[in-house]
């Protein structure tokens, strides 16, 4: 275990306790692994950065689970069975593990032959594992007893933001062991932050700044992601001073009275992913933009939501012959005709929006993400959800074999949605090029 510390010290701070409650649980192969192990904390309080770098290091044949991508039972088992038998050279063994597995029966069946041509302990992860609540009732219990069940050295780790008390079960659940991560104090917060420095300027001068960034912010989030964006962004604030006066470096006083409008001002956004000088203009806020942030961020739109109503306004304001040049990532040359018409012609955002597909509508939402996503009916679900809520609105009757539909909000607002996402929204839009 001394050697695993050393070699994780400077990518993991702050979390030796749980660290030694882990390993001492999953870190000598040798002994029998527990039959499930909970791991709970609130987000971004390193949970799956621990889970994940410890197996790497034991190298036991481990497969990891997002359970927010997959829909039913059957993806998991798949998912689960092609992932353990990557290693298992067995040509005849990876084409029976490539047959469906329909039920926890064959899930067993097929995990014992993993285990058979492969003697390594065997860990699944279950990621985000509150979603499996909402799947098959049976599904929580016979993955909490699986080593039971199967009678293999496997372990199940179940990663999660909630307690286990919200996971009921009427029957068969079997407790697992609980490994708590508790929240970062301040110091752990400067600590980390401090690690993450890429600036020129000396440690202690950082330091000193995070003092006072902690100082406004420790207050009102604890969310390390959101934090270390902040601190970030505000630090080039923070400087300004100094960068027009080296003499400045010193007085901690004016650098203070410079900052602190910014860190009050920015304490608005902190979750929105931007600064006030976002919001900017001729050195006072935009009213009008401000009010539509706020309604932008009035609607908790899960992830790949606000991604789909990015692809839905990309649809009803782009020309759909431009989508295979914007989208399309080996990009073909366009004419200057493109650009005459272009400068004559109303712009797309002055005339719309008009109303497009849905086929399109998912075609686009598919190129613009960087991940491959499977279209199934959770996803789909949420086209309805948004037209309840009035950000888009069908078009004529609503046909089932191809409805059409057409985005109902501003620019202003979808610039807001996508800045939560970290998606450049202006790169696709056909006026703007």
């Amino acid at each position: 275990m001394e050697k695993y510390l050393e070699s994780v010290e400077e990518k993991i701070i702050c979390r030796k306790s749980v660290i030694n409650q882990l390993y001492s649980l999953i870190g000598y192969s040798d002994e029998p692994m527990p039959c499930s192990i909970f791991v709970y904390g609130h987000i971004a309080t390193g949970k799956s950065l621990v889970v994940e770098t410890m197996l790497s290091y034991l190298k036991y044949n481990v497969t990891i689970i997002n359970c927010i991508e997959h829909a039913n039972s059957k993806h998991i088992f798949d998912y689960i069975l092609s992932d353990l038998s990557l290693n298992v050279t067995n040509s005849k063994m990876n084409t029976k593990l490539q047959l469906k597995c329909d039920n926890i029966i064959d899930f067993i069946i097929n995990l014992k032959e993993v285990s058979l041509k492969d003697s390594r302990p065997i860990v699944i992860v279950f990621d985000k594992c509150e979603k499996l609540r909402d799947m098959n009732a049976s599904l929580l219990p016979a993955f909490s007893r699986l080593k039971e069940l199967s009678n293999v050295n496997v372990c199940v780790i179940f990663i999660s933001g909630i307690v286990w008390e919200k996971f009921h079960a009427k029957i068969g659940i079997y407790e697992p062991i609980k490994v708590h991560f508790p929240q970062y104090n301040r110091n752990e917060f400067a600590e980390i932050l401090l690690s993450f420095k890429t600036c020129d300027y000396e440690e202690l001068f950082y330091k000193n700044y995070l003092n006072l960034f902690l100082s406004v912010f420790f207050r009102f989030c604890r969310d390390l992601n959101e934090l270390r964006y902040m601190a970030k962004i505000n630090f080039s604030k923070y400087i300004q001073p100094i960068e027009t006066d080296k003499s400045k470096k010193v007085d901690s006083a004016i650098l203070w009275r410079n900052i602190s409008a910014v860190f009050k001002a920015n304490l608005e956004v902190i979750y929105l992913r931007v600064s006030s000088d976002d919001f900017v203009k001729n050195n006072q806020f935009s009213k009008e933009i401000e009010s539509t942030t706020k309604l932008a961020l009035s609607f908790e739109l899960p992830y790949y939501a606000k991604y789909m109503l990015i692809a839905s306004y990309l649809a009803s304001y782009n020309p759909a012959k431009e989508d295979k040049h914007l989208f399309v990532k080996e990009k073909t040359k366009k004419k200057i005709k493109a650009t005459i018409k272009k400068k004559t012609a109303k712009l797309s955002t002055q005339c719309g929006p008009y109303n497009f597909p849905v086929s399109r509508m998912l075609a686009i939402f598919c190129a613009i993400l960087d991940e491959k996503v499977d279209i199934n009916a959770n996803l789909l679900a949420q086209i309805p959800s948004m037209c309840q809520l009035g950000l888009l609105t069908v078009v004529g009757n609503y046909n089932l074999d191809e409805p059409k539909l057409k985005c109902c909000v501003s620019y202003d607002f979808i610039l807001v949605i996508a800045k939560t996402v970290g998606f450049s929204i202006q790169n696709y839009i056909y006026d703007m090029h």
